[in-house]
């Protein structure tokens, strides 16, 4: 039998305190063998994400940047709870992303303000729920997973404002927002002969974030595609 690593069962330890304790789970040596810490890598593509920005010049005229994707990195623990043909557990994990942009937008009447603005977006959420997953033969694993996050966003934004070739305003303004939400995810993952796991799946998230730099709340919300790796332990 593979021996874990004192880093992996570092990990998986910490991930049962932080998120899974006090559940009723299995016998220990059951418990150790199965549970898993998965990594994962890819993009978050949002769905009509826009962050507006309203002219200092005329509060009339609004200029907005759209966040269509950004790249992701995160990791998840799970534990089994029941196992059968199906095996039903717990999972809890993080997602972290971010990006920057720039835009220049023309607005007002007659296009006569021209608005250009730089930001950088940082998204994270903490989630936790249930999990079930099935094995496809010997080599292979399906799996669902849903329930609550938790989202903290950071938004950066510097902005200029012309009106021909003068210019009218400057503004940089910070801002942190934080909000619950709902997720579910899938995937497929294929063994190698080491009991580590590598796959792909696709996660829906949605959230609200009401930034003071941005007029409205924003709706986080949209699909992420990651590459997985898991550690079994």
């Amino acid at each position: 039998m593979k021996q874990s690593l004192p880093w992996e069962r570092f990990i998986c330890g910490t991930f049962l305190i932080v998120c899974l304790g006090g559940a009723p789970v299995l016998a220990a040596d059951d418990l150790e063998k199965d549970m898993r810490v998965q990594v994962m890598l890819g993009a978050a593509s949002f769905s009509h994400m826009n962050l507006d920005h309203q002219s200092t010049t005329d509060p009339s005229v609004e200029a907005d940047d759209e966040i269509s994707w950004m790249p992701m990195l995160g990791v998840c623990g799970s534990i089994p709870l029941r196992k059968d043909t199906v095996t039903f557990g717990l999972e809890g994990g993080a997602l972290v992303g971010w990006k920057s942009d720039s835009v220049n937008a023309f607005a007002g009447p007659g296009n006569t303000i021209r608005v250009h603005i730089e930001n950088e977006l940082a998204l994270g959420d903490l989630f936790f729920g249930p999990y079930m997953s099935t094995d496809l033969g010997q080599h292979a694993r399906f799996y669902l997973g849903a329930g609550p996050l938790f989202m903290v966003g950071q938004y950066d934004k510097h902005s200029d404002e012309f009106q021909g070739d003068l210019q009218t305003a400057s503004d940089h303004e910070i801002s942190t927002a934080n909000g619950f939400g709902l997720y579910a995810r899938t995937g497929i993952e294929f063994k190698f002969k080491d009991n580590s796991w590598m796959g792909l799946g696709v996660r829906g998230f949605k959230s609200k974030l009401d930034f003071d730099n941005v007029s409205g709340t924003t709706d986080v919300k949209g699909l992420q595609f990651l590459i997985s790796y898991t550690l079994g332990i």
